[in-house]
C-alpha cells in the first residue's frame, strides 16, 4: 500500500484504488495470476514492475489491465532489441546531451515532469541512431514508473521546440516511418498516465511537423498538446511549476541543470 497519504487519497478517489489492505493484496495477487496466465512466466516476470502501474492507468479495471499488460508484452516480443542488456552505464552519454531528462521536483499535482530539449536533437542525431534513442526511452522510462508517486500521479511533459530542427531526424540512422510508429507504440504501451504535453517557443514550421507526427498519436495525446509560443509564464503557470525549479530551456530560472542526474545516480 501506498506510504504518502496525499498518493493514497488521490489513487483512492481517482483511481478506484482499494483501500483495504486484504483486498488490494487479493487484487494484485489475482490479476498476476491472470497476467501470467495471459503471456507466459518469463515475460510476467519481466513486467512485474508494472502490475501495479498498468492497474493504476486502468483505475482498477482488471479486464483493461489485463489487455494493457498483453500489449506491453507484445510490443516487447516484436521490439526485443529496446529491451535487452541496458544498463545505466550505455545511457549516460545519451542522457548528457538532454535530449531526454526529467526534473528532480514535480508540479503543485504531483506529477512527475519529462524534459525534452528539441534543439538538442541535432547534436544527438550526429552521434546516435533511432535504436538508440528507443533503448534510453524503454529503459528511462521504466525505471522511472517504478515510482508508485508517478504510477498514481502521472507525468507531464515539457518541450522546448526553439529553432527546432525538423530535419536532423532525416539525418538519423535507422529513422523512418517504422520508428516513428514505434516509438508511438511504445508511449501507448508504457503503463503511463500522460497529463499533458506543454511545449514552447515553437517556430512557424511546427505546423507541418505535427501534421507528420499526428497520425501516430492517441486521440488523448492530441487533446492534451499546448503550445505556448514564447509566453512561457503562462506555460508554467498552467503546468503547475515554479521558475526556479525549471531549467532556462524552459521559461525557467534554474542554472546548472544536469539532464544525466538519474543515470548517474544508478550508475
Amino acid at each position: 500500500m501506498l506510504a504518502d497519504a496525499n498518493a493514497r487519497q488521490v489513487a483512492s478517489s481517482e483511481l478506484n484504488e482499494p483501500s483495504s489492505e486484504s483486498v488490494h493484496a487479493a487484487t494484485v495477487s489475482g490479476f498476476a495470476e491472470r497476467v501470467t496466465a495471459a503471456i507466459g512466466e518469463e515475460p510476467a516476470k519481466r513486467f512485474e514492475w508494472a502490475l501495479l502501474a498498468t492497474l493504476r492507468q486502468s483505475k482498477w479495471d482488471v479486464d483493461k489491465a489485463l489487455e494493457r499488460m498483453k500489449k506491453l508484452a507484445a510490443f516487447a516480443e516484436k521490439n526485443a532489441e529496446y529491451f535487452d542488456g541496458q544498463t545505466p552505464e550505455e545511457f549516460v552519454g545519451q542522457a548528457k546531451i538532454g535530449v531526454i531528462s526529467h526534473l528532480p521536483t514535480r508540479t503543485a499535482n504531483g506529477e512527475l515532469v519529462l524534459l525534452i530539449d528539441g534543439p538538442k536533437l541535432k547534436e544527438y542525431a550526429k552521434a546516435f541512431s533511432m535504436r538508440d534513442m528507443m533503448r534510453l526511452s524503454v529503459f528511462y522510462m521504466s525505471h522511472l514508473l517504478h515510482d508508485e508517486a508517478t504510477q498514481v500521479h502521472g507525468c507531464i511533459i515539457l518541450e522546448n521546440l526553439e529553432n527546432y530542427p525538423i530535419f536532423a531526424l532525416n539525418t538519423m540512422k535507422g529513422m523512418g516511418p517504422t520508428a516513428m510508429k514505434a516509438s508511438f507504440d511504445w508511449l501507448g504501451a508504457a503503463p503511463l498516465r500522460l497529463r499533458g504535453l506543454y511545449a514552447c517557443k515553437q517556430p512557424w514550421y511546427v505546423g507541418f511537423m505535427l501534421a507528420l507526427v499526428k497520425p501516430f498519436m492517441s486521440r488523448k495525446l492530441r487533446e492534451r498538446t499546448n503550445l505556448y509560443g514564447a509566453d512561457t509564464a503562462k506555460m508554467l503557470a498552467e503546468a503547475g511549476l515554479k521558475a526556479e525549479h525549471v531549467p532556462p530551456a524552459y521559461g525557467g530560472t534554474m542554472e546548472g541543470f544536469d539532464p544525466a542526474w538519474f543515470l548517474s545516480e544508478r550508475m
